[in-house]
């Protein structure tokens, strides 16, 4: 009876030590942070006041904080035993580049996703699964074909009818291939960019919510009617 009672013990200790797991594909834009973000542990958080702004002074250009009252707190997890927590529907986060998520109002609005290498196009289907298909997707500017690179194959192999090897005026090959998938739902937006890397495709999943992004709290996110890619989700 005691040894029970001891396995019992030892059982709910090891439950009680174990860290929490989050599945970033399951989060409520609408509901508090802290449902999502309690007792996972991370690499750093900061405080943010205020919005970002540029600031051009002759060839100088720099970005300040300006504060009108908006606070966010931004959090990035790193290194194996941060990232081992999260996963986006299952996928795991690559320890290196980690993920960010920043808090605003109360509730995330910002997600940065960086997957395991070998995990981009398993990652897209994911996506494709939970968000139906892409509003969008920005093709590449023309790229070298280069035949050795396993990269440029597996965009070829996985994705036919979105990559194409095409010959110009010189008999030179390039390749244009799927850049930007972009989901526009609701109040978020949702951006997954491929990077082809010599031996993979490397991914990274960025989601936003366009009140953050209005409001310019998200440093690279900070000039919102001038983003390129993403500006048209706004109107």
């Amino acid at each position: 009876m005691k040894n029970k009672i001891l396995i019992s013990l030892n059982l709910l200790l090891l439950m009680s030590c174990s860290p929490k797991s989050q599945d970033l594909s399951t989060i409520d834009f609408n509901k508090s942070a802290e449902t999502y973000l309690d007792g996972l542990s991370f690499s750093s958080k900061t405080e943010q006041k205020g919005h970002y702004e540029a600031v051009v002074n002759g060839e100088d250009a720099s970005l300040n904080l300006v504060d009108k009252g908006e606070k966010s707190t931004n959090y990035v997890f790193m290194d194996e035993k941060n990232t081992t927590q999260l996963n986006y529907g299952g996928i795991p986060i690559n320890d290196v580049m980690g993920a960010a998520i920043s808090v605003y109002d109360n509730k995330i609005a910002f997600m940065r996703i960086n997957p395991k290498n070998d995990q981009s196009f398993t990652l897209l289907d994911v996506l494709k699964k939970k968000l139906g298909n892409p509003t969008e997707i920005v093709k590449s500017e023309n790229t070298p074909y280069d035949e050795i690179d396993k990269s440029q194959k597996l965009l070829l192999d996985k994705l036919p009818n979105e990559t194409k090897k095409i010959k110009d005026d010189l008999d030179d090959y390039y390749i244009t291939y799927p850049e930007h998938f972009i989901w526009s739902k609701g109040d978020i937006i949702y951006q997954l960019t491929f990077s082809p890397t010599g031996n993979y495709v490397s991914s990274q999943l960025v989601v936003i919510s366009k009140k953050a992004f209005k409001d310019r709290i998200i440093m690279g996110y900070h000039a919102p009617d001038k983003d390129p890619v993403l500006a048209k989700y706004l109107n």
